[in-house]
């Protein structure tokens, strides 16, 4: 083969492979300092949030566009996904489902769009108000609702806000607190919650939580589900 390459004028070196070095004590330590950042977020930095992504980031665009933006986005406080895009947590979570044969279509709508929040991953807004895991801030009366209890803020309330005129509203739930400790926040949920839990967050935790991985390539492309988005969104929306 060396000889054949040679003799069509490709020139053939021989190189000393240098093994490939992951150094995941660093992504760790990264991860360490965003959630450390996030978990300082006052109320009056959630306030600033709001304020400041009260008006569309990406003006008027087709959902559709925003799942495409997934391959771009990667989590960096997500030591179970490490570098995967989050398109491909997406892929994960429905090729889950799949296999358990949950064909809900407001969990696999969920699916597609419970991490498009993290879009803001690609503007420059600090990871640790796009990213990590959500804690009640304050002293929320037990009962209250949790739509009721002001969390950090991070995707969630980010595509919350762009959603809840277009899908049914425990799909917009779902979207807004699919970061939060279920069994944590438990005491603070009412009735409506606790039905929405059972019926929907805890199944669609399983799979958002439960498929995660840096080595498994999903069976089916993100293009096999665009139906189900433009669907549910056959107009574009402010984001």
């Amino acid at each position: 083969m060396t000889r054949a390459l040679r003799r069509a004028g490709v020139d053939v070196r021989r190189v000393r492979a240098t093994p490939a070095t992951v150094d995941r004590s660093a992504y760790t330590a990264e991860a360490a300092a965003i959630n450390a950042r996030h978990q300082r977020q006052t109320l009056d930095a959630v306030s600033a949030l709001e304020a400041a992504y009260r008006e569309p980031v990406f003006g008027e665009v087709r959902v559709w566009w925003l799942v495409e933006q997934l391959a771009q986005c990667i989590d960096p406080t997500d030591c179970r996904l490490f570098c995967t895009s989050q398109q491909t947590h997406v892929l994960q979570i429905l090729a889950g489902m799949e296999r358990d044969g949950v064909d809900d279509p407001d969990l696999l709508l969920v699916a597609l769009i419970h991490d498009l929040g993290k879009v803001l991953l690609l503007t420059g807004e600090d990871p640790a108000n796009v990213v990590c895991l959500n804690r009640p801030i304050g002293t929320p009366e037990p009962g209250v609702g949790l739509d009721q209890v002001t969390f950090q803020w991070n995707h969630d309330q980010f595509g919350f806000d762009r959603f809840r005129p277009h899908v049914p509203d425990h799909v917009a739930w779902m979207v807004r607190h699919h970061s939060i400790d279920i069994d944590a926040c438990a005491p603070l949920m009412d009735d409506q919650d606790r039905r929405w839990t059972e019926q929907y967050l805890r199944v669609f935790s399983t799979y958002d939580h439960g498929t995660k991985s840096p080595y498994h390539l999903p069976p089916r492309p993100i293009s096999d589900y665009r139906d189900i988005v433009e669907q549910a969104f056959p107009d574009p929306i402010a984001f």
